[in-house]
Formats: C-alpha cells, structure tokens, sequence
C-alpha cells in the first residue's frame, strides 16, 4: 500500500504521542495565578467566607452532593441525581444499577463527610493514602488500596502514559509533596496539589477523585472556600487536566478552576443576601 505524505504525517503524529511520558520537570514550580486572579479569588472568599459556609449544615450538604454527584459523572457513573439522592439518604439503591456505582457514591459521600468534620488535616503521604482507602472500600483489592502501584496503567482520553516503577513513584510523590509545602499562594498550591497528583497516578484506579478532596482539604486549611465541581463544568475539568498531562500547562485547568469557583461563590452570595 502506497505510503503518502498525509499518512506519514499521521505516523509521525502517532509516533509523537506514543512517547508522551511522564515529564519530572513539570513537578517544578511555576506562578499560575496572575495578581489579578489571585484578588478575584480573594474577593470572592470575602464575600462568602469558609466560617459561613460551615455554620451552614444544609449548605454543606446542598453542596457536598452537588459535589459527590459531579465526582461521579466524572467516572462515568450512571446514576441519576435523583437516584444518588435516594441512595446517600435512605441507602437505597436504584434497580438494575451496578453496585460498583452505588459503592462509588457511598464512598465519596463518606470522603466529603471526613474532609468537612475532621480538623488539622495534613496535607502528606498519610493523608493521600488516608482518603484512597475511602474512596476504594469495596471498589478495589484490599492489596491495592492506599499503596503504589507496580503496574501499567493508561488514561482513556490521553496518550500519556504515567512511570510504572514503584521506586520512581514513591520519589515523585515526595517531590510534588516537598514542593507543595515550599508554595505561599493559596490557590497555586491547591492546583498545583491537584494536577501532579493525578498527573503521577500514585494507585491503581482512583487517582483524580483522590486528587480531587486533596485540593479541598488544601483550599480549607488556609481557609478558603472548597472547589465545588459542578455537573455543567465536567468538560472542562476533563479538558483542563488533560491538557496539563499533555503539556505540563495549568491554564486550561486554571480557566476551569476559576469559573467553577467563581460560579459557586456567587450562589452562597446570592443565598446570605435573599
């Protein structure tokens, strides 16, 4: 078969992205907020502060489901609002539902309970574990939660291909967390948490939701409002993190992040002020 130039052209394409490895030197530090994101942010936070967010059970729980929900369509889960409502407050589960979904929902309302109740939680390896083996109980082997894997993985919708040795994982980590603590900025510090992690893929499965309560448990600690992930921006979250692994740049995720945020600032505003 004749080999034209278009074809070569997709082979070269091919070839590129085949060899899309795991890049160290996007673990290092770079700004990505500018000043000016960084006091739109600010602002938003004035206006409706953590300390009110908390001394309002019923918008911690409006909120939390809006953010266990989003989670799980994230994973492609199939059950519908009403269903996950149903499930999380009567523990009934919906016919003909796989109990993989069911357990997804459970368990990601058992993390936000913990990230929202516990005080002083630390941002380290213990941490990280801590909220895997949530978020895994019953949806992995107990020999791959809240361990490395030793293993090959892929990422649907991506040709990057995360290390596979167990050693270089373990040193990875300790990098993303050593320069996580060297961070001052409070919104840098909680994406830059987020993208590394699910850019190492530490486990077997359940990297991106584990990253995702990392980033809250980051905002919350230096007091700022968690990252509520809505259902109509879950495309560009996934946009947004798959550019990071391609590329090593925040700014799709940043554009992201600052929409979502600014979104769910403005309803808890919108709610004090009614």
């Amino acid at each position: 078969m004749e080999i034209t130039q278009f074809n070569q052209a997709q082979i070269m394409v091919k070839c590129v992205l085949s060899k899309m490895k795991f890049n160290h030197d996007y673990l290092k530090y770079k700004p990505i907020f500018t000043p000016d994101e960084v006091k739109h942010l600010d602002n938003l936070n004035n206006q409706f502060t953590l300390k009110e967010f908390f001394n309002n059970p019923s918008i911690v729980n409006k909120y939390g489901f809006d953010f266990i929900f989003a989670s799980a369509k994230i994973e492609g889960n199939t059950y519908t609002k009403e269903e996950a409502l149903t499930l999380l407050t009567y523990g009934i589960t919906a016919a003909g539902k796989q109990f993989y979904d069911a357990q997804m929902l459970i368990n990601l309302k058992k993390a936000y309970d913990y990230i929202t109740t516990e005080k002083n939680i630390q941002i380290n390896k213990l941490t990280i574990r801590q909220i895997h083996t949530i978020l895994s109980n019953g949806l992995l082997d107990n020999d791959k939660i809240g361990i490395a894997r030793n293993q090959q993985i892929l990422i649907t919708g991506t040709d990057y291909t995360p290390l596979t040795d167990k050693n270089s994982l373990e040193a990875e980590l300790n990098q993303i967390l050593n320069t996580y603590n060297t961070i001052q900025n409070p919104y840098d510090k909680a994406i830059y948490i987020h993208n590394n992690l699910a850019y190492l893929q530490y486990f077997i499965d359940i990297n991106k939701r584990t990253s995702r309560f990392i980033q809250n448990i980051s905002l919350m600690n230096d007091n700022k409002l968690p990252l509520i992930l809505r259902e109509e921006y879950i495309n560009n979250y996934i946009d947004g993190l798959i550019s990071y692994y391609e590329t090593g740049s925040y700014d799709k995720y940043k554009q992201f992040f600052i929409q979502n945020y600014t979104k769910i600032a403005n309803l808890l505003n919108e709610l004090k002020n009614s």
